[in-house]
């Protein structure tokens, strides 16, 4: 009798084993890594970095202010320090913050670190200015310190090849971009750039993450996977970037002007975001590192490459598994991938001819997600309003929460519809939905069809393969470790991000939409049920003919 419970048990603890261990891996690059201890002096410091922080953020640094003077000064004193001889762009504009308008001046600060044979230069870029009520520690101090401190480690190194510019704009905050703009379209130096990384920051933490790209995708992410050590790069984002217009940072300028380039930002806990909480003591030692020892390492990548060879225009379809791992493909094999899925679910829906009730699973999935997105957009924009303020951990609570509450809705809905979880014909209609999703996506924008896609190929597969009451325990074992890969790798990143986005953030209103909370919870749905009707089937030895 114990031998028979054990046996019974074993699958069902590994299959949760399996679960979290696909949780973790689709976890991982939401972690920034802690910076090593011992740092040499051709490496990126968070220490340093921090230091430049406490310098700068000590006030407002609203354009045209006495604060924003005092950034400035700071700045050229530790340029000089490194023994680089700043350059300053002045220019007026109408005073952005002001009821009269009146004309004030700005100033980018801007250096140049020669190289040996320069095909283009490489621009490092971040503001110095900020909102009249923060103090902008991370938003975007943390850009400021990030380009010191890397061009401190690049002249402790061998000679690059290219140049290496420092722009520190003035005037980003405001919707015209005027540093950018004034530096695009009347400083000379801006003809010669093959290369702009940009930095920015909308919260206090979380990992360092690839928002926009442009140029040949499919080479730049080519570079970025091979060169920086902590690598967190999804094309869904990229993609969400390019459908709402861009970032509507100083990367918008360059990429307006047809600059190939890439923009790093991190932006977990953006409750603080333009506001006086915005402070050195919420900037997170962890993604400052992240986001300075990244940019340091593709700067002096691409400091050392030909910038006169043709890069053919391409997409890419790109995600990051674990720490360290960047998958990527062309963004031409994302309807064939979805194809190839459909063939697999022809296949199985051969097998489960029970149309019915494959319309029926299909049906009640999805009007779980909906359901459980609407009660969640009412619950959240409620939240919002009564925490706005909420720090990163209560944040999460909130999220767990949700998600709890989206499971309840769908057992409910099961119980009360009296469906078969766990039938196959129920699985495949989950599946088809997914599937769905994934031939939408990959029409319209490739780059989240690997969102879906992946789920439904699986799921696919998992309803394929032959189980009888031999090999149930085991084989479906094996089939559920795929399936969960499949999905919780993905999902993971996408929801958090999402999740992120719709975050109260009382010192910019206008970027807070509240109501798409809805987005998260949609996909949380969706990933609740498709591992609900595959653990069911697959560890309880459920007869897949049923």
């Amino acid at each position: 009798m114990k031998n028979q419970s054990l046996r019974y048990r074993l699958p069902v603890m590994l299959s949760w084993t399996i679960l979290f261990l696909a949780l973790f891996l689709g976890a991982a690059p939401l972690y920034p890594p802690v910076s090593p201890d011992v740092v040499a002096d051709t490496d990126f410091s968070v220490a340093r970095a921090l230091d430049h922080i406490e310098a700068i953020a000590r006030e407002p640094r609203p354009m045209g202010s006495l604060g924003n003077q005092r950034g400035r000064d700071e700045i050229t004193a530790q340029l000089r320090a490194l023994g680089l001889e700043p350059e300053f762009q002045a220019f007026h504009a109408a005073n952005y913050y002001s009821p009269m308008g009146e004309s004030v001046e700005l100033v980018n600060i801007l250096a140049r670190i020669p190289g040996t044979a320069s095909t283009a230069a490489i621009a490092l870029m971040g503001h110095h200015d900020t909102v009249p009520h923060t103090l902008g520690a991370n938003d975007d101090a943390s850009a400021v310190a990030i380009l010191l401190e890397a061009a401190r480690a690049i002249l402790a190194g061998p000679a690059l090849r290219n140049d290496v510019i420092l722009l520190f704009t003035d005037g980003e905050e405001p919707a015209p971009r005027f540093g950018s703009s004034a530096f695009a379209g009347a400083h000379p130096w801006f003809d010669g750039i093959g290369f702009v990384i940009n930095l920015e920051t909308i919260g206090s933490g979380g990992p360092s993450i690839v928002v926009e790209m442009n140029g040949s995708r499919e080479w730049i992410i080519d570079q970025y996977a091979r060169v920086v050590p902590y690598p967190v790069a999804f094309s869904f984002v990229t993609e969400t970037a390019e459908l709402i217009g861009g970032s509507n940072t100083d990367f918008s300028t360059f990429r307006d002007a047809g600059v190939a380039g890439i923009g790093f930002a991190y932006m977990t806990g953006s409750s603080i975001y333009h506001t006086m909480e915005d402070s050195l003591e919420r900037v997170s030692a962890r993604s400052l590192y992240q986001q300075g020892a990244n940019t340091l390492a593709l700067s002096r990548h691409l400091g050392n490459l030909d910038f006169n060879l043709d890069k053919q225009a391409s997409k890419s379809v790109f995600f990051t598994i674990g720490r360290f791992l960047v998958i990527r493909y062309p963004a031409s094999w994302a309807v064939p991938i979805v194809l190839l899925a459909g063939a697999i679910l022809i296949a199985a829906a051969w097998r489960y001819r029970s149309w019915r009730q494959v319309i029926r699973g299909l049906v009640i999935t999805l009007a779980t997600g909906l359901l459980s997105a609407a009660v969640a957009s009412g619950i959240w924009t409620l939240l919002g309003d009564w925490r706005s303020t909420m720090r990163i951990s209560e944040s999460y609570l909130y999220l767990v929460g949700l998600a709890l509450l989206t499971a309840g809705i769908g057992v409910a809905m099961a119980r009360l519809l009296k469906r078969r979880i766990g039938a196959g014909a129920d699985a495949l209609g989950v599946v088809i939905l997914w599937w769905s999703l994934g031939l939408l996506t990959a029409i319209t924008v490739p780059g989240m069809s690997y969102l879906f896609a992946w789920p439904a190929l699986a799921g696919g597969v998992a309803l394929l393969l032959p189980l009888n009451k031999a090999s149930a325990k085991w084989g479906g074992l094996a089939c559920w470790a795929v399936v969960s890969a499949a999905i919780l790798i993905p999902l993971v990143p996408a929801i958090d991000f999402f999740y992120q986005f719709v975050q109260p953030r009382p010192g910019n209103p206008d970027s807070q939409v509240l109501v798409l909370i809805a987005i998260p919870i949609l996909l949380v749905s969706l990933v609740i049920e498709l591992l609900r009707v595959f653990r069911v089937r697959f560890t309880h030895e459920a007869d897949p003919s049923a």
